[in-house]
């Protein structure tokens, strides 16, 4: 049972989508924001550049700083909204601390003064969030594994994570399509692409890492195939509902239908911005169009963990 937090308060619930890009995070983070007593928050990580740093786009459509429940939430957290130099000060010894390569130093019990400071100031945010919003449960679809110990580890937060995996190969093709940046409305930019070698080790890295930063520490943990998410959202829903505490009430979840809340998402996938009716299709394209080469370099480099998430 999680002990009381945030000045006296029981902690704030947080269901972390952990895993790697292009795994449909965005979709699920949404579908699961729309549950009762559920924010989708988006990235959380990258609140501090993307959100205040660019002055980018909540998924209301209003900026991040002057969302009406992300701008209280900031004042709160900091007193005022930091501004620009602030934020990237911020992100800089964020990004540091949540490098990949340090998932063991997390899982291990690494501190610092920064991480302290970092552990402090996110706590404090994403517990201020809930109060903006009215919301119990926070959802953050960041994915990264070191982010979610360092969310672990603030006494004002219950994080529950969830690891979305998706097939190897169909996250390796969608890293060759070019999806158009989120970060400001009209932008034409590409977000990043990668060879599918590289996208297969990010996969088998971020697989890896679930591992590390949650399981061999005795941290609870669900597994959910997006495959099993587009073909019946319902008992996913249901089943993440269940795992986190949340009443599984999925009204909104009609004959293949997401009928989505408007999110909070300060960061991610364009994606973020959908809400209303949303059909679910399972996208397989890559069976046919990720060349032969490619496809057995990522089922090859993959196959013990592919194999145990049944791919």
């Amino acid at each position: 049972m999680a002990s009381e937090g945030h000045f006296g308060r029981a902690p704030i619930r947080v269901i972390y989508l952990t895993g790697t890009g292009r795994s449909g995070s965005t979709l699920l983070g949404n579908a699961i924001g729309s549950l009762p007593g559920a924010l989708s928050a988006g990235e959380i990580r990258f609140l501090l550049r993307r959100g205040i740093a660019e002055r980018g786009t909540c998924a209301c459509l209003a900026p991040v700083v002057e969302c009406p429940v992300w701008q209280p939430a900031l004042e709160k957290t900091f007193g005022t909204v930091p501004d620009r130099d602030e934020a990237l000060r911020l992100d800089a010894a964020l990004t540091d601390l949540v490098r990949r390569r340090r998932v063991r130093w997390w899982a291990s019990g690494g501190t610092s003064p920064e991480a302290t400071k970092l552990i402090d100031l996110h706590g404090r945010l994403v517990a201020n969030l809930a109060e903006a919003s009215g919301a119990t449960t926070i959802v953050d679809s960041s994915k990264i594994a070191t982010f979610g110990a360092l969310l672990g580890r603030s006494p004002m937060l219950d994080v529950k994570p969830v690891h979305l995996v998706r097939d190897p190969r169909a996250v390796a093709y969608s890293w060759q399509r070019e999806v158009a940046s989120q970060a400001a409305p009209g932008y034409a930019g590409e977000m990043e692409r990668f060879h599918p070698g590289k996208a297969a080790a990010m996969w088998l890295h971020s697989t890896i890492s679930v591992d590390i930063a949650f399981r061999k520490r005795g941290v609870d943990v669900i597994d959910v195939r997006y495959e099993d998410f587009v073909t019946d959202p319902a008992t996913i829903l249901e089943r993440v509902a269940t795992f986190a505490g949340l009443a599984p009430e999925i009204g909104f979840v009609r004959d293949g239908t997401l009928d989505l809340r408007t999110s909070h998402a300060a960061a991610g996938n364009p994606n973020r911005l959908r809400s209303g009716p949303i059909s679910l299709r399972a996208d397989t394209a890559w069976r046919s169009e990720l060349p032969t080469r490619d496809r057995l370099m990522v089922s090859t480099l993959t196959t013990s963990h592919r194999r145990r998430h049944g791919y």
